[in-house]
């Protein structure tokens, strides 16, 4: 089916957060997610796992609206119930309620709000410390008081064995530290929805350990999650579901006991065997 074709979803199903229906995200002539479709309960975790290149990251993006859409529909239903779909060369449009037409960069700043982004590249201030890189979006985009801001990025730093890092330099920190820090940073925010792309793919052991823990917090407080990973026993042990993603089309979305027992096809069985012997 073509992207212009696709016809328009029906309403999020009672208990999603956010709804994806029918996505599609060309590069050029590089068709990098093909009819992407899924729903996102509150409180629930979803892993993302699949072959490089198969569009794990290019998801999240669109998700975040850091990408336009080529076709589709993304139903959001965090503090500003936006519903958010592409319209080509115009770009994001609403279609929520009185707000409809082309997305005002106010509408997107608002929904990103209810968004965390966990980067794979940490995306920190290097030159600043701990505190600046935590207190500076909550006073800017929240407009939060510093007192405020210093107080729960304190409390964050303590909850996720930071605390005596909290006046350091981002160069003085180890890259579990600083990928915990980057997480930190997120929920700053206060999002509805926390999405984290491959953010231990770059830690030694070790550090992987540190990071996964940290992520385990954001489970127990009851946050929902996109999580992006190459782990497949964190994945498991994490996830409520586990979307395989290959050449942007979800191939299966299913329970991780489903997954290992009933791969939907070779490629996803093969997929899973190499993760396993790579342990």
């Amino acid at each position: 089916m073509s992207a212009m074709n696709i016809p328009r979803a029906s309403a999020t199903v009672v208990g999603e957060i956010l709804s994806v229906h029918e996505v599609w995200k060309r590069f050029g002539q590089v068709e990098v997610l093909r009819g992407v479709s899924f729903g996102l309960r509150q409180g629930e975790i979803l892993g993302v796992i699949g072959p490089s290149g198969g569009g794990k990251t290019t998801l999240l993006r669109c998700l975040d609206l850091l990408e336009t859409l080529d076709g589709g529909q993304i139903n959001y239903r965090g503090s500003h119930n936006l519903m958010v779909v592409s319209d080509d060369a115009r770009g994001l449009r609403s279609d929520s309620g009185t707000d409809k037409g082309p997305l005002s960069e106010d509408g997107t700043n608002a929904l990103r709000k209810d968004i965390g982004f966990v980067f794979q590249g940490f995306n920190l201030w290097e030159e600043r410390t701990v505190l600046g890189n935590l207190v500076l979006a909550p006073m800017v985009v929240l407009a939060q008081p510093r007192g405020a801001a210093e107080e729960r990025a304190r409390e964050l730093c303590r909850q996720f064995g930071l605390g005596d890092k909290i006046e350091a330099k981002v160069t003085q920190l180890s890259g579990g530290q600083r990928q915990r820090v980057a997480i930190i940073r997120a929920l700053m925010m206060e999002p509805k929805i926390m999405l984290l792309d491959e953010v231990t793919s770059a830690l030694d052991p070790v550090l992987t350990v540190e990071v996964m823990q940290a992520i385990r917090q954001l489970r127990e407080k009851g946050l929902t999650m996109i999580v992006v990973t190459h782990h497949l026993e964190f994945a498991s042990s994490l996830c409520d579901r586990i979307m395989f993603l290959s050449r942007g089309e979800a191939v299966q979305i299913d329970t991780p006991e489903n997954l290992r027992s009933a791969p939907a096809s070779p490629e996803v069985k093969q997929f899973l065997e190499v993760l396993r012997d790579a342990r």
